[in-house]
């Protein structure tokens, strides 16, 4: 059953604001891909502050058009499309659906945005595969630790030296 304008109007607001809200959409080619495994990355999106969106792409067109994002032809893309909006950090987002899409042959990321600019399949995979925020965070604070910890260390190895000196020197005193 074809859908009405109102509803039409209705699906491209919800697109717009959508596109508005996200730090970033990946878009995926989902053919044939059975209701049960949708579903199943609908859940592992929710735990990513992230949301799967399928509508017709003439509507992802508009939407897009309307926002100023780079144009994308998503006419190009044989079958259709689904847009996941990250709404938070987009690694944990598009980390989730590259790890479903090599589990299930029939979802496939077609590319995606980040920001407002457009990236390919490849920069987002690469992105998908960074470690998370918090990962990244640790290790820069490591990092920025490990020479403060090495001069402690040397500074406390003078000071054990200094004091074992002394002491050996009370001891010839006596």
């Amino acid at each position: 059953m074809p859908l009405t304008k109102e509803q039409k109007q209705n699906i491209l607001k919800d697109l717009v604001d959508k596109f508005k809200r996200a730090k970033a959409a990946v878009f995926v080619d989902f053919n044939k891909l059975p209701v049960s495994k949708t579903m199943e990355l609908r859940r592992n999106l929710k735990a990513a502050d992230a949301e799967y969106k399928v509508a017709k792409k003439t509507l992802i067109d508009r939407a897009l058009k309307s926002e100023h994002f780079e144009n994308v032809d998503l006419d190009s893309f044989k079958n259709q499309v689904g847009v996941v909006f990250s709404y938070a950090d987009p690694v944990p987002a598009a980390s989730s659906v590259w790890k479903f899409s090599k589990a299930n042959d029939a979802l496939k990321i077609l590319g995606g945005f980040l920001g407002i600019n457009w990236q390919g399949k490849e920069k987002i995979i690469a992105l998908a595969k960074l470690p998370s925020r918090e990962i990244l965070l640790g290790q820069f604070v490591r990092t920025v630790a490990s020479p403060l910890s090495g001069l402690a260390n040397v500074l406390q190895g003078n000071m054990r030296d200094l004091v074992g000196v002394l002491n050996n020197l009370k001891g010839k005193r006596s």
